[in-house]
Order: structure tokens, then C-alpha cells, then sequence
């Protein structure tokens, strides 16, 4: 590994910015330390969010775009170690690629380490950098290792339930969520309908629903502020899906339970 082999950097992209499909000799690790947006590789569209990680084995035809403004803190390496292609295949199981979460406590870890490791690839190289290099790759490689291995332990069922509560205004697939646990998408939906009761996609509608009468009752947003809030940015569409459950539009929602004092 030698400093030409290393392209290490921390980027940030404008919403509706998209990279364009390109084939790389590099082992890359990408983290998303801010904003939303889409991965795209071997046919495949991830949504991506603020601490996801994507790596990717050298060759792989790939492609980011933003849906908001988008952070990346991104480190591609070529030309690894036998023992560093080993742990990074290790990481990857075995696969081209492999995305997951880091929870909210390690993606700030891993942030102040890529910091660090900013400011000393910013000055001179001297005789210790190929050495130093190799270290701090080798460092960040075991420390992403090691959240991928305490995923199944600490991210279930119920934290993808509680993860669906808390993000209602998200675009959200089955496919997104399963990766979260490493489940495919059919045991995701038996193993979730036999605890809760419901597809992860009912128990989204029920929430949204439930969380849009509280706000409707309640508070003093807009109808338009609402449907935003419980992952409808079209009023229309809005309207229509809470009038089919309910029989009433928001508005005559709103009217009724106010005149019976909420």
C-alpha cells in the first residue's frame, strides 16, 4: 500500500445529486454521516441514511444519488494486505457488497476517528506512513467488524418496530428493513406477523394513521404539515388514504373531534 493506492476524503453532495454509474480497483468503505439518498449496484437500489455503511469489493459497477443534502466519509484503498483483503471479505460475508447501520453512538465514534485520521493523512508523508496507513486501515476495518457483529444481538424485531414508530415520515421498504436485521424479506414478514400481529407494512399504516388523529386533534399544523410528518409530501394523497380508513377527510376530522372537546 503506498499513498497513490489510498483516496480518503469527507464530501457532501446538494439534494437531487447524482454520482453516475462508475467501476473503481478499489476496496471502498462509505459511510453516510448525514442527509438521505440511493445506492445503487448489481442491480439493486438501497435507500440509504444517516449512518448506513457501504462496502464494496473492488469492480463492482455502483452509483449514489442524494434526496437531501448527503454527507459521505469515504476511504477506498487498493493493493491491501492478504490479512486486510481477508477482514474486508470477512466484513462483506463473503459477498461484492454488504450495507448496514451503525447505531447513533457508533456512527459518532467512527466520525471523530475519521477526523483524526483526516488531519494526519493532511501532513507531510514521511517513512511511517505506509505503516500508519496499513494501522488505520486495519483500525477502522475491526471497528466496523465489530458493529457488524454485535447487530444481531442488539437490533431485533423490537427495535425495527420502534424504528418504524419513530420514523414515519421516512419512505420505508420491507427490503430496508430486513437488511437492518439481515433477514430476507419473506422471514422478516412471518417472524414480524407472528410477533405483532400484522405486516411491517400494516403496522406502519397503523401508526401513521394513529399518529395523524393525534395531531389532527391536538395540535395546530396544517393538514399539509401533517401528511409531511407521517410520510405523505402529497396532501392529495393524504386525504384520500385517511379518508378510505376513516370515512372523513382530515379537515372534517379535525371539525368533529374538536366539537366533542378532542
Amino acid at each position: 500500500m503506498d499513498r497513490s493506492s489510498l483516496y480518503t476524503d469527507l464530501v457532501t453532495y446538494p439534494s437531487g445529486w447524482k454520482m453516475g454509474t462508475h467501476v473503481h480497483p478499489h476496496f471502498e468503505i462509505c459511510v453516510v454521516t448525514f442527509g438521505r439518498g440511493v445506492f445503487y449496484a448489481e442491480d439493486q437500489v438501497f435507500s440509504i441514511q444517516e449512518g448506513d455503511v457501504i462496502l464494496i469489493t473492488p469492480g463492482v459497477p455502483h452509483d449514489y444519488s442524494s434526496v437531501t443534502p448527503i454527507r459521505f466519509a469515504v476511504l477506498q484503498v487498493d493493493h491491501l494486505s492478504h490479512e486486510l483483503e481477508r477482514l474486508f471479505f470477512q466484513m462483506t460475508n463473503e459477498e461484492s457488497l454488504h450495507l448496514f447501520p451503525l447505531a447513533h453512538y457508533a456512527l459518532e465514534r467512527f466520525e471523530k476517528l475519521f477526523s483524526v485520521w483526516l488531519h494526519m493523512t493532511s501532513v507531510r508523508p514521511n517513512q511511517l506512513f505506509n505503516r500508519l496507513l496499513k494501522t488505520w486501515v486495519e483500525l477502522f476495518m475491526l471497528f466496523l467488524l465489530d458493529r457488524i457483529e454485535q447487530q444481531d444481538s442488539r437490533i431485533t424485531l423490537d427495535a425495527i418496530a420502534e424504528y418504524i414508530r419513530t420514523n414515519l415520515d421516512k419512505e420505508m421498504r420491507v427490503t430496508d428493513l430486513a437488511r437492518m436485521i439481515r433477514m430476507s424479506e419473506s422471514g422478516l414478514r412471518s417472524c414480524f406477523k407472528k410477533t405483532y400481529g400484522l405486516s411491517p407494512k400494516q403496522y406502519l399504516q397503523q401508526y401513521r394513521m394513529s399518529e395523524a388523529k393525534m395531531l389532527l386533534t391536538f395540535s395546530d399544523k396544517t393538514v399539509q404539515q401533517i401528511a409531511s410528518g407521517v410520510g405523505f409530501p402529497n396532501i392529495h394523497a393524504f386525504s384520500a388514504w385517511f379518508q378510505k380508513q376513516t370515512g372523513m377527510s382530515p379537515t372534517a376530522w379535525r371539525k368533529e373531534q374538536r366539537r366533542r372537546g378532542g
